[in-house]
């Protein structure tokens, strides 16, 4: 049985924005947007984070968004936290 729900409803881009602090303060990297993908996958999230959607679906989502590389760092690791909450 597919559940569908809206599980990334709760990560709007403010607190995506937020994750992607943690770690470049971690690591004193300096957290900022990226001229390319910054905007589009901002945009990507507002219309699709609140949308019911299977888990697989979220994921994925959470998947474009890590490759579109919205900021300079951990990217990657903004994404996974997301996914895996």
């Amino acid at each position: 049985m597919k559940v569908v729900r809206p599980w990334l409803a709760l990560f709007d881009w403010e607190i995506v924005t937020a994750q992607d602090m943690v770690p470049c303060e971690a690591k004193s990297a300096r957290h900022k947007p990226t001229s390319d993908g910054h905007d589009a996958t901002k945009a990507l999230s507002d219309s699709q984070h609140t949308a019911a959607m299977s888990l697989e679906e979220a994921v994925d989502l959470c998947c474009r968004g890590h490759r579109m590389a919205p900021f300079c760092f951990y990217n990657r690791n903004t994404f996974a936290s997301l996914a895996g909450w």
